[in-house]
């Protein structure tokens, strides 16, 4: 499952969710669906949070050039 896509992880999570809502397995199945339920949640927790990564490191460094182009065009007015 490690190498799911987020979009699968979340639409098995809620398929899980589904299951353990209904109520109708065993008490050993519910276990079951509640840890890997557990298990989808941590991974796409993790996998936000890569993403949130990223973005705000492509940001910054969209905004840091942009300051630096910026900075290079007061210096071409006052020339």
């Amino acid at each position: 499952m490690a190498k799911d896509t987020f979009e699968k992880k979340l639409e098995r999570l809620k398929e899980v969710v589904e299951k353990l809502e209904r109520g109708d397995q065993p008490l050993e199945e519910g276990v079951a669906l509640y840890k890997e339920g557990l298990e989808l949640v941590k991974g796409c927790g993790s996998q936000l949070e890569n993403a949130r990564n990223e973005v705000r490191i492509v940001s910054e460094g969209l905004i840091k050039e942009f300051d630096a182009l910026s900075e290079l065009g007061d210096d071409a007015e006052e020339a």
